[in-house]
């Protein structure tokens, strides 16, 4: 998934901004999120840089998720906690942030079936290590 990080970048960045809010709590987690699947102990500059550029208003959660459309159903199933653990970080997961969610789960590609049926496991840090080990 590495060969992915920005489009990843970018998902878990929409999902911090999905309920119009942006909490230092998200953002620490994005960067540990991201430091833990590169392997580093801090984010390359190329990653600062996007978590800087970043414009909500332009990001289509639907379109990014379809570019990883391709990943295998574990890597999806990856992604997709990743993303829940971002919308929990500031401790309130609201309409808009699962809305979010789903958008990212019908980009890759999953059915309402699926998606109605798929369990969403909210990670803690020492957890997300283990996805990427």
């Amino acid at each position: 998934m590495k060969e992915h990080i920005d489009t990843i970048t970018d998902l878990l960045l929409g999902a911090a901004y999905a309920d119009k809010r942006l909490e230092g709590r998200e953002l620490d987690a994005i960067r540990s999120m991201l430091s833990t699947l590169l392997g580093t102990s801090s984010l390359p500059d190329a990653q600062e840089a996007r978590i800087k550029a970043f414009n909500p208003a332009k990001h289509d959660a639907a379109a990014a998720a379809a570019s990883l459309a391709s990943l295998s159903e574990e890597d999806k199933g990856k992604l997709i906690d990743l993303v829940a653990s971002v919308t929990e970080s500031d401790e309130e997961i609201d309409f808009a942030e699962d809305e979010y969610l789903r958008a990212v789960a019908t980009g890759l590609g999953l059915s309402e079936d699926e998606i109605a049926g798929m369990t969403i496991e909210v990670l803690e840090e020492e957890e997300i290590g283990k996805l990427f080990s």
